[in-house]
């Protein structure tokens, strides 16, 4: 499924009710109706590891799980998807479900989320678990570790600069709307401060 080979498919049912059992904390009153409203089912469908597909584990990674998530509307919290996440307390690869189209999710310090598509395949790049983990995070979100900079590190910085663009953005439409000169020559000098910082990251 999704391109990954047949030996690591599962195909089991997570059942919400199961969920809200287990754990009736991060699941109950409105926390519990919003991810009821959001999320029809659950599947585990794939499970990527040294049994499966003969790829070494690592200290960090001994197992990663694919789990397809049908969804009732499009427009989901991404909280409940971090629940999930942290629920399950797994490498998670999260496949979104809504109609025909397919979104790819993962949480790597952060959730992190692909374009919606039609289609897609998943490939398995590394020789081992921790390289094949860190494939999926950069397919799914364009990010890559360098030289200078781990993979956290790189994602800890596109936060920022996702952060500053819309620092930038809100401040330029105070500056426009603002009538009084000496708040809007302040608006000014915040947003050319966090253009500079944009610049320097």
């Amino acid at each position: 499924m999704f391109g990954l080979p047949s030996s690591t498919e599962i195909r089991k049912p997570v059942h919400k009710k199961l969920l809200y059992q287990r754990f009736p904390n991060e699941l109950s009153g409105e926390k519990k109706e919003r991810f009821d409203a959001d999320i029809s089912r659950i599947i585990i469908t794939n499970e990527i590891s040294e049994a499966s597909v003969n790829i070494k584990p690592t200290e960090k990674i001994n197992s990663i799980f694919v789990v397809q998530v049908e969804l009732k509307t499009k427009d989901y919290n991404d909280r409940n998807i971090t629940l999930i996440s942290r629920l399950f307390g797994q490498n998670l690869l999260m496949i979104l479900h809504h109609e025909e189209e397919y979104q790819i999710t993962i949480y790597e310090t952060r959730l992190l989320k692909s374009e919606w598509k039609n289609e897609f395949d998943l490939s398995l790049k590394g020789l081992d678990l921790l390289k094949v983990w860190e494939g999926f995070v950069t397919e799914v979100s364009g990010i890559a570790s360098s030289e200078e900079n781990t993979l956290e590190e790189q994602i800890a910085i596109e936060a920022e600069r996702e952060k500053l663009k819309k620092i930038i953005s809100d401040l330029e439409n105070k500056a426009r709307k603002e009538i009084q000169s000496k708040k809007k020559f302040e608006l000014f000098q915040r947003l050319k401060e966090c253009q500079k910082k944009l610049e320097d990251i």
